[in-house]
């Protein structure tokens, strides 16, 4: 992912207790990250930034359309 869009979302925290389960996470991103990173391209953006802009909006959008997981929170990264 970093290779494409320059950043990676953090790791799942882990839980505060043994008796809650670990949270399991797709090999992707939650919508709310790609939202609150790459919500808005700056207007100073080079060439290579806009492409990256395209590309995360391009994976958004099918993700939540056409290839959505079961939860609905998550844009598989495949």
């Amino acid at each position: 992912m970093h290779a494409l869009i320059g950043m990676v979302p953090p790791e799942p925290r882990e839980p505060e207790t043994e008796d809650k389960k670990k949270e399991r996470v797709t090999a992707g991103a939650t919508f709310t990250w790609i939202s609150s990173n790459f919500s808005h391209c700056p207007k100073d953006a080079n060439e290579d930034m806009v492409k990256t802009y395209a590309r995360v909006y391009m994976w958004y959008v099918i993700s939540r359309t056409m290839f959505a997981d079961g939860t609905g929170k998550n844009a598989p990264w495949m």
